[in-house]
């Protein structure tokens, strides 16, 4: 009788079982991506980015299930509080629902979602639950994981705040809380900007007007501390329209680096008008998170105190005429830097309240500084947005690096070497743009045996084949209409390793037994069969565990005189 084992490859009798990513049983409402992968198993992924901006939009499909009965509609539902979809739809604490509706089998229905930004860097895990009612009033429901990629990085600001409460005449800042709130206000617009090496401001020589009740009149003020960075003094008032204000100093001088002058200006001045806003309501001193959604900062309900100074400091810092860049940016009517076009696709106009007006961020749907009213997501807690930021850069404010505006990349790096047999992984790297990610081969083949993992990037399996492979990899981020960036990369599979066989009896009679011993290498698995004439095989034993020293023994004598016995093996 002659023996054989083989390798992994075409001709060995095993197979591997696995997932298929994807795959949505029968029945199920489905979930689709904007790149037609289907998400039921894998998830939605969110991003909340580094620093506390508004987090882009992720917009998905919802498909009716199979065997539906039409026309029918779907309660979608997302069980985080900071999360919540576009417009229309609701929002609670529990979180947001929204029902979409479906005509035939083919309707699928747009869903976008996104996640209100928190200070940490810790990554979530929520539920997306969708409930669907057909024409026939049977309910079907699933649910789909949802993923929360948090970007948060911990680290100081480059650019100083230095905050004075010195100025403040009413008491209304002998609040704790409401200092808090300003100063992280003010770090959460200063945590995107370089330092830019400014020059040291020396004691007295920096004008800030300070203006009186119904800002009618004031005073000027010249800083009685050096400092570097920019002073923002913050002070209650009040006034007839019951209206805060913030603004950059007309008679102050401009920053400078190294002695060269800049388009922004050293100090400014944060109004906060002590009764509410634009009523006499007072005001929410809201510090976490989970309460973004609490009010809408309407005139008739009582406003969020951190959206409000978030607004007006917003103005001291940037959106002022006394900053020379926004200045500049006024007089032509808009913002028109490459930066902004390029994001925005038109240039953004300026109003006469320095707001812009009508505009709204590409990536978060969120209204842009001075239009927060407006826009695609829930109207509550007022947050920066990337847009707001890119205008800053034009006024003159040096952006740092940022993960909100790294570009989409594919590292070159070489692809590992593989050999034939053993099991492979490897994993490409992309970073920037929005990362929830589509990987594929758009030239070319990959090495027979290997396979793209669209969501992770990651080339796993067992290669067949040896040689030299040259192909080409896209990656996409979540950008809609985003055509992604493609490299070339080049792989070799190695031959597969040697192995060896070795037979041996023992004892006598009714007490023998055989031993098939297969001496490989680990990862590598093996089929050994039997055969009497090299034309027909047995199997005899499989290496699933791909051990790399494999034995099989056979105590069945009638068996093993019966396999052996040719071999000269037997007794």
């Amino acid at each position: 009788m002659l023996h054989k084992a083989k390798r992994n490859g075409a001709a060995v009798c095993c197979c591997v079982l696995g997932l298929v990513s994807g795959v949505v049983s029968f029945g199920q409402t489905r979930v689709e991506d904007i790149f037609g992968r289907a998400l039921n198993q894998r998830g939605v992924t969110l991003v909340d980015r580094d620093g506390y901006m508004a987090n882009p939009l992720i917009k998905i499909f919802v498909v009716p299930p199979t065997n539906a009965v039409l026309p029918g509609s779907a309660l979608v539902q997302a069980d985080g509080p900071r999360l919540y979809f576009e417009s229309p739809g609701k929002v609670n604490p529990g979180g947001p629902s929204k029902t979409v509706s479906f005509a035939n089998a083919t309707d699928r229905q747009p869903l976008r979602l996104s996640i209100f930004p928190d200070r940490d860097s810790i990554d979530e895990h929520y539920n997306l639950t969708i409930v669907f009612t057909g024409a026939n009033n049977v309910k079907q429901t699933n649910a789909v994981p949802i993923h929360v990629l948090d970007q948060d990085l911990q680290r100081t600001n480059d650019l100083a705040a230095i905050l004075n409460f010195d100025r403040d005449s009413t008491g209304f800042f002998t609040n704790p809380t409401r200092r808090a709130l300003v100063k992280q206000a003010a770090d959460d617009w200063f945590y995107f900007f370089g330092g830019m090496d400014l020059d040291l401001v020396g004691i007295g020589t920096e004008s800030t007007y300070i203006w009186s009740n119904n800002f009618n009149g004031g005073y000027a003020f010249n800083n009685t501390n050096s400092y570097r960075g920019y002073q923002l003094y913050a002070y209650g008032t009040t006034n007839t329209a019951h209206r805060s204000g913030g603004e950059a100093s007309y008679s102050g001088r401009v920053q400078r680096s190294h002695g060269v002058a800049l388009t922004i200006k050293r100090s400014g001045g944060f109004e906060a008008e002590i009764y509410g806003n634009y009523n006499t309501l007072g005001w929410l001193l809201l510090t976490n998170d989970n309460d973004w959604l609490v009010t809408g900062n309407l005139g008739h309900e009582t406003n969020d105190f951190y959206s409000i100074a978030h607004h007006e400091i917003g103005h001291a810092l940037i959106f002022n005429p006394a900053h020379p860049g926004f200045n500049t940016a006024k007089i032509a009517r808009a913002f028109r830097s490459a930066a902004v076009t390029n994001y925005y696709g038109v240039p953004v106009p300026i109003d006469g309240f320095d707001h812009l007006n009508g505009v709204i961020d590409p990536e978060s749907g969120q209204g842009v500084f001075g239009y927060e009213y407006y826009g695609g997501i829930p109207r509550k807690g007022w947050l920066i947005t990337k847009l707001d930021l890119l205008c800053a850069q034009e006024v003159g404010y040096a952006l740092r690096n940022s993960l909100a505006f790294a570009p989409l990349a594919l590292s070159t790096q070489a692809v590992a070497t593989a050999t034939a047999s053993l099991p492979f992984a490897f994993t490409f790297s992309g970073s920037g743009g929005i990362p929830f990610y589509d990987w594929g081969v758009v030239s070319a083949a990959l090495p027979p045996g290997l396979a793209l993992d669209p969501f992770t990037g990651t080339l796993r399996g067992t290669p067949t084949t040896i040689g030299t492979f040259n192909f080409s990899i896209r990656l996409r981020d979540y950008g809609e209409n985003s055509s992604g960036v493609t490299n070339e990369f080049t792989m070799t599979v190695m031959p597969a390793p040697s192995f060896s066989l070795a037979l041996s009896l023992s004892g006598t009679g009714t007490n023998s037994q055989a031993e098939v011993s297969l001496f490989g290498t680990a990862g590598q698995r093996q089929v050994v069969q039997t055969s009497s004439n090299l034309l027909q095989w047995a199997p005899l034993a499989t290496n699933l565990n791909a051990t790399s020293l494999f034995r099989v023994t056979e105590t069945n004598p009638s068996q093993h005189r019966a396999r052996f016995y040719r071999a000269g093996l037997a007794p």
